[in-house]
């Protein structure tokens, strides 16, 4: 009975260890199809995305990971774990971020597997070696991704249910594939970069601004690329395989073949040189190249060499050159003085003008300074000047300064300085400088002259106006003997007339301006003048003013003068007679148009209806008639309750 129970025990032990044998061949045998499959996904996957969704797939028929999977990868030159595929029921996928203290850091830390069952979690987050992030999962496990012992990110899978957990089983499936899904992940980046690197190199190959061509030990052409093909003006088809001394002019081949033969035999040979092409069309350019020696992987010695058209880059330097020869003979022989100095005020150069300006050869300026040529008196304020112009300070671009000459000579110059940049920074100034002396002696003297012709017109003026003064004083004496009192009356108005004039050349020979006067000023000083004269009282007869300040000449200024002094006499002589109470306006303005308005206006007794002022034979109003001729201006009155003379005109304008 005995040795039947140990049979049977025997059979029994035999049967599991062939029934884990068949287990862990179906294991295997899962495991190798995985690992095919993923190799097989490098080659077929179009891109890293796409070989991350066959990896997914995969993963997924192994263990359940279809709702629940995420590669994270680890970017060591950024310090940032990137999550480049992630899927998950619970939460969307995370941005890059450091590296923190989640369970995928965990396994990236210690660079082993770990199965998280909850009470895994808990141990872990206890010891303080992880902490909870996201979603609480039910299991999760993650084995990292290694290439030659070193972890470059990790392979998750996590269940949110209760019914769904992993095993160790899993975390060994998981662990043995992800030796191979770190080396086709590696693989594939790797392609990818290379991919994206030959499709960058050719962009910029071909869109280089430079041709590229290469060609062999034989000088046949065996690529070139679109700008190069532009240049010499063949097609690719045309040209690939054909000798490309083909499209070299004879001097250009011998130049060509010599400079090969000297790299051949390891001389030193400049690398830049200048060749001329025939272009398919028959047109001959001149090209720069530059070209090195390198060898293919298959041990061919080929030459690479970069070409760039420069024809007419060469027909401009010629132009400019003859540009600058031309512009520096005009400036070498201007009549102004240029100069050019460093933010110290070294002179950096100046033309031929400068030295005969200051009676110095050229080479006692070269290591001069601009103070050198300017007099003591002025060394501050050229100084302050210039430091604030290389300062990038607002500064006088023009001015005048005193000069010195070698001899001691002082001239007066004026200059017009400006800065000079280079790359956007202040190198220095760049100064024209003109000798103005003798403008400056002339306007002197102009000066002087001009002061001298004011002062002889002020005495003028004045004496003008105490010439009327001794003929109003000697009318005044005259009339003094006179027992007519309207004779009387006409020696009075004659000399108030006289006043009149003389009261104009007073204010000229007193302003600072002797061609025009203040009007305003002169009409106020009038009328007071003419209220004395005719003994009014201010407190019976109230005078009202609305003057606006106008300037006018002399041409202007005596007749309106006169006129006004007509007005105003005639209303105080007959407008209030028996000591009647009343007021007198006078008012002058000017309009945007320039004419100007002046109006005499009383209360009075006013004048009989029958008044025609074209007819009147009164010497007053006569002489208002014609002094509003001479304004060529017009006249007009108005009569009801008040009467106002009304005078329209503009300044007269007088040639010189």
């Amino acid at each position: 009975m005995k040795n039947q129970t140990k049979d049977k025990n025997k059979i029994s032990d035999e049967f599991e260890k062939l029934k884990n044998k068949v287990v862990r061949l179906e294991r295997l045998k899962k495991e190798q199809e995985a690992v095919f499959k993923i190799s097989e996904a490098v080659h077929s996957a179009k891109s890293l995305e796409d070989l991350y969704q066959k990896i997914h797939e995969i993963i997924s028929r192994l263990m359940p990971a279809e709702d629940n999977f995420y590669i994270a990868l680890y970017d060591e030159k950024e310090d940032l774990l990137k999550f480049p595929y992630f899927v998950d029921q619970e939460e969307p996928a995370p941005t890059p971020q450091k590296l923190g203290k989640g369970l995928t850091e965990y396994v990236l830390r210690t660079g082993r597997p770990v199965l998280a069952p909850p009470h895994v979690f808990d141990d872990l987050v206890e010891k303080g070696e992880v902490v909870s992030v996201g979603p609480a999962s039910v299991d999760w496990l993650g084995v990292p991704l290694k290439i030659k012992n070193k972890t470059i990110g990790v392979l998750a899978v996590q269940s949110y249910q209760q019914g769904l957990r992993y095993t160790e089983e899993d975390k060994h499936i998981l662990h043995f594939v992800s030796e191979q899904v770190a080396i086709a992940i590696s693989r594939k980046k790797s392609e990818q970069e290379l991919a994206e690197r030959n499709a960058l190199f050719r962009l910029v190959v071909n869109n280089s601004p430079s041709g590229i061509f290469t060609v062999d030990d034989h000088f046949r052409l065996t690529y070139l690329n679109d700008k190069a093909l532009e240049i010499i003006g063949y097609s690719k088809e045309e040209i690939i395989g054909e000798d490309f001394r083909k499209v070299l002019d004879q001097e250009s081949k011998d130049l060509v073949i010599r400079r090969y033969r000297q790299r051949q035999r390891g001389e030193d040979v400049p690398p830049k040189y200048e060749f001329k092409v025939i272009r398919k069309d028959g047109c001959v350019r001149l090209v720069e190249v530059v070209s090195g020696i390198f060898k293919t992987s298959a041990g061919d010695v080929q030459t690479e060499a970069h070409i760039r058209d420069v024809t007419e880059h060469r027909d401009m330097e010629m132009k400019l050159k003859e540009s600058e020869k031309r512009y520096k003979n005009l400036v070498e022989k201007a009549r102004i003085a240029i100069l050019i100095d460093d933010e110290e005020g070294q002179f950096k150069y100046f033309n031929d003008r400068l030295c005969e300006m200051f009676g110095y050869k050229r080479e006692e300026l070269e290591k001069k300074k601009i103070m050198t040529i300017v007099h003591s008196d002025d060394h501050e304020k050229v100084i302050n000047l210039h430091k604030s112009r290389v300062a990038g300070k607002k500064a006088k671009t023009s001015y005048e300064f005193k000069g010195i000459k070698k001899d001691g000579t002082v001239i007066f110059c004026e200059v017009d300085a400006v800065v000079l940049k280079q790359q956007g920074k202040i190198i220095g100034t760049r100064s024209y400088i003109r000798d103005i002396t003798e403008s400056k002696k002339d306007k002197q003297r102009i000066e002087a002259s001009l002061r001298e012709k004011e002062v002889l017109l002020r005495e003028i003026h004045h004496r003008v106006k105490n010439n009327m003064q001794v003929i109003s004083s000697l009318l005044s004496l005259q009339s003094r003997g006179i027992k007519d009192g309207e004779v009387q009356e006409i020696f009075n108005e004659s000399q108030r007339r006289i006043k009149t004039m003389a009261m104009v050349h007073e204010k000229l020979y007193r302003s600072e301006d002797l061609s025009r006067i203040d009007f305003a000023k002169y009409l106020s000083s009038l009328i007071q003048y003419l209220f004395h004269s005719y003994g009014i009282d201010s407190q019976k007869i109230i005078l009202k003013k609305e003057i606006e300040e106008i300037s006018l000449d002399i041409n202007t200024a005596i007749p309106l003068g006169l006129l006004v002094n007509e007005l105003i006499s005639n209303s105080l002589k007959h407008g209030f007679p028996n000591d009647r109470k009343g007021e007198v306006k006078v008012s002058m303005k000017k309009s945007k148009s320039g004419q100007i308005k002046v109006m005499v206006t009383d209360n009075g007794v006013g004048v009989p209806d029958q008044t025609d002022l074209k007819k009147s034979g009164s010497f007053g109003l006569q002489l208002v008639k014609m002094l509003t001729k001479q304004l060529h201006g017009s006249m007009k009155m108005i009569s009801n309750e008040e009467i106002s003379f009304i005078i329209t005109f503009e300044e007269l304008k007088h040639s010189a």
